[in-house]
């Protein structure tokens, strides 16, 4: 992470810029599809998807999900007056406490705003995808 804020701080142009996020978040994608780091989701993805559930049509409105063995996916419309972060500071909160293993998060997220019904469409079938990507057969937490 810190070559990347270093290399980000030495590009003279916003297009420069945005080409450096593309790539970077290329190569996270093929990491977290690997596999690569914690998987402890595998056999807790239902705390999450319950987490996510809970709040559904009450402070946003869940469009698509996917909690893979390392990261979640989400794609929803947060409600006028919500804060985004604190909707994922209670999913996390509450899911680091009932699977009961400490920390297991990063603070970090990454957000992206959707701009138009193509964005949406795209962002939703990545996020309904993402398991076969992996090469996740059968995988009960995508919706």
């Amino acid at each position: 992470m810190i070559e990347r804020r270093q290399a980000t701080r030495s590009l003279s142009t916003d297009a420069e810029r945005a080409r450096l996020d593309e790539a970077f978040a290329i190569r996270l994608d093929h990491f977290l599809d690997e596999g690569q780091g914690s998987r402890l989701l595998r056999k807790h993805g239902q705390v999450v998807v319950d987490a996510l559930k809970h709040f559904d049509r009450l402070r946003y409105e869940l469009h698509a999900w996917c909690v893979m063995p390392n990261h979640v996916h989400t794609l929803f419309y947060l409600e006028r007056g919500r804060d985004l972060d604190k909707v994922l500071h209670s999913w996390k909160s509450f899911t680091a406490h009932e699977i009961g293993k400490g920390v297991i998060w990063q603070r970090e997220y990454f957000d992206r705003v959707i701009r138009s019904p193509q964005q949406f469409c795209e962002a939703r079938a990545y996020i309904q995808a993402n398991p076969a990507k992996a090469g996740l057969r059968d995988w009960p937490w995508v919706g």
